[in-house]
């Protein structure tokens, strides 16, 4: 059950709970649009990237899902992380997951080196977007978990 009151309205828990503050929601979406239809990324990296935020935060919904039509991408995170063995990716979704990890938990822990090993990839503009969407995905499943808005993501 939901640890705030949520009106009885249409739409997901989640959009309820944001629409307490409109003006949050409409950022909230604002930002979800702009980075997940900004072509500074492949989508295919996007997806990638949120991909392995809902296994991580446990969400067995935003895992059964596709946004690139691409079911066995989900499958092959879900095993690498089941079984920790990225070898399956490139060097580079490798750095990725690894560089989403240590961000989450200790971001101060990030050295220059880290940050550039991904800029031999990415431009600055690209990073900003990576750390963009990391704090999205994130964001949406922490907000989800801290008040148990679960109806549409599910707990794993």
């Amino acid at each position: 059950m939901p640890r705030i009151a949520l009106s009885e309205r249409e739409g997901t828990n989640f959009e309820k709970a944001l629409s307490k503050v409109p003006t949050l929601k409409s950022l909230y979406d604002e930002l979800y649009h702009f980075l997940w239809n900004d072509r500074l990324l492949s989508k295919e990296m996007k997806e990638k990237i949120r991909l392995y935020l809902a296994y991580i935060n446990g969400c067995v919904t935003c895992m059964s899902l596709s946004y690139i039509e691409n079911e066995e991408l989900n499958t092959k995170i879900a095993e690498a992380i089941r079984n920790n063995d990225f070898s399956h990716f490139s060097p580079l979704e490798q750095k990725l997951f690894s560089f989403i990890e240590q961000y989450r938990i200790s971001p101060r822990s990030i050295t220059d080196q880290d940050v550039e090993e991904l800029r031999h990839h990415f431009t600055d503009d690209q990073l900003i977007h990576v750390l963009g969407l990391i704090n999205l995905f994130d964001s949406f499943h922490k907000l989800i978990v801290s008040l148990d808005l679960y109806d549409f993501c599910s707990r794993s």
